[in-house]
Formats: structure tokens, sequence, C-alpha cells
């Protein structure tokens, strides 16, 4: 697998989605996506992040954060179990016939079985779990401040999760708190998280995460 990071824009009669899985990743997410893909133009960009590396002058952070080794730059493919990703990577093929794979499983296949139970997945890579990491994602605010700033809210990898579209599985979702609040002026723009990572699940209406991170610093992803 490539250590290059992907932005992928999709543009649909469904509306657009931006993505910061990827290309190989991007396949099987949720069966929505399936269905959007049929009808996407999908766009790749190149960024020059390294996986599971220490932070490095190729994350184009304005800020310089304290202690910058101890930070390990992740892309979002990171966060799944070794079983999960391997089950999202063999993901079922794209039906053409007007069917979208949740139409088509079969209870008797095991890959198929596998990629249902991937979709839903609270693994986490344990790994990571209580390392400072710094990634980039899209804001999904879940709490306000009295100056309606965002103070808690979801990272999560493409833009209209949990909103537009269903969520990502739950280890593709971090539940971030940022005391200080977020000035989310539009809800297209990605950022950098950084801070501590934790396996603490959190449950909310909108959706589920596997993961935690108490924001040290947050920063505008420029694309």
């Amino acid at each position: 697998m490539s250590n290059l990071e992907y932005l992928a824009i999709f543009t649909s009669e469904l509306g657009y989605t931006v993505s910061l899985y990827k290309s190989t990743a991007i396949v099987g997410i949720q069966s929505m996506f399936a269905k959007l893909l049929k009808k996407s133009l999908i766009v790749f960009i190149g960024t020059s992040v390294l996986s599971g590396t220490v932070l490095s002058q190729d994350y184009k952070l304005e800020f310089e954060p304290e202690n910058p080794e101890d930070v390990v730059a992740l892309k979002w493919e990171d966060l799944m179990s070794q079983a999960d990703l391997a089950a999202i990577l063999d993901a079922p093929p794209v039906s053409h016939d007007g069917y979208g794979w949740d139409d088509k499983f079969s209870a008797d296949s095991p890959v198929e079985n596998a990629f249902q139970r991937a979709l839903q997945s609270f693994d986490v890579n344990p790994e990571f779990v209580g390392k400072r990491v710094v990634l980039p994602g899209f804001v999904v605010p879940t709490a306000y401040n009295d100056e309606r700033k965002v103070t808690e809210f979801f990272l999560v990898p493409f833009f209209g999760a949990c909103i537009h579209v269903p969520p990502p599985p739950p280890n593709q979702i971090i539940h971030v708190t940022f005391e200080q609040g977020l000035q989310l002026d539009s809800m297209y723009d990605a950022y950098y998280i950084l801070g501590e990572l934790s396996s603490q699940v959190v449950r909310h209406d909108l959706a589920d995460s596997a993961y935690s991170l108490n924001a040290e610093h947050v920063e505008i992803y420029n694309y």
C-alpha cells in the first residue's frame, strides 16, 4: 500500500463528498458510497503525508507543536484493525444493475459478512492509542459554547458524513473535545487535529465513535 494519502472529490447528482481516504481505502466504506460512486467523478490529489511516522515537514502545519518528535502523522485507514481494513479492501464488487451491495449480500459468504461487520466495527488499532497524533478531517459539530464556537465534534474522513450521508464505521470517527472552541465558518473546510488519541467510545444521535481525542491544536487544512 502506498504511503501517499489522497484527497478524493466526489461529484454527483446526490451532491459531492470530499474524502481524505487513499484511493484504495475509499471503496466500500459504506454501501451508500458504492451507489454514489457509480455516478461520481473522482479526482485524486496526492499529498506528502507519511502514515505512522513522526511528524515532519511534510505535514504543512503552521503551528509548531510542543515536542514534535512525539507526534505521529496518521492516515484514516491507520485507525482500522488489520481485519477490518482487509475486509474493506476485499469488498464485494459494485453492482451495475441498479442494486447496491446491501441489496445482494449473501449471508453464507464469509467475505460479505466480514465486510458488513467492518462497516459497523468498534475495533481500534492499539498501536496508536495513547499516542499524540495529527490527522486531517472534516468537522461534524456536536456541542457549542456561548460564543457559538464548536467545543465538541466528530472528526470524519469525508464531507457530509453523519449529515448528508450515513456515518462511516465507528473506528473511522474520532470524538474531539476542544475547550477553547473552533470558529467553524464553513462545513466544507477540513482541519488538522492534534492531540492524544484514546479508545473511549462516544455514542451520539448522529453517530458512534470508537476513538476520542482532547485537542491540543486545531488548524485549517489547505488543499
